[in-house]
């Protein structure tokens, strides 16, 4: 829940950055585009870092229960 909440934050924080542009003005807008493209990466990238530390703990797990397994196999 607390990871839904803090993307719901990071949304709200690129939709606000957004909702800033002057349409008459063109470097408000690719700013502002910018702004939350940035703000939408950077978390992007903390999510993605988190996902890959889990799967590697995972496969860690797996690769402990396969050797515990097969001792037991064994004896």
């Amino acid at each position: 829940m607390i990871e839904t909440i803090a993307t719901i934050d990071i949304l709200n924080s690129a939709l606000d950055k957004l909702s800033e542009i002057n349409y008459r003005d063109m470097d408000s807008i690719e700013s502002k585009v910018v702004d939350a493209k940035d703000t939408l990466i950077t978390y992007r990238d903390k999510l993605q870092s988190e996902v890959d530390q889990f799967e590697k703990w995972a496969e860690e797990q797996s690769n402990i229960d396969t050797v515990i397994q097969l001792e037991a196999e064994e004896k």
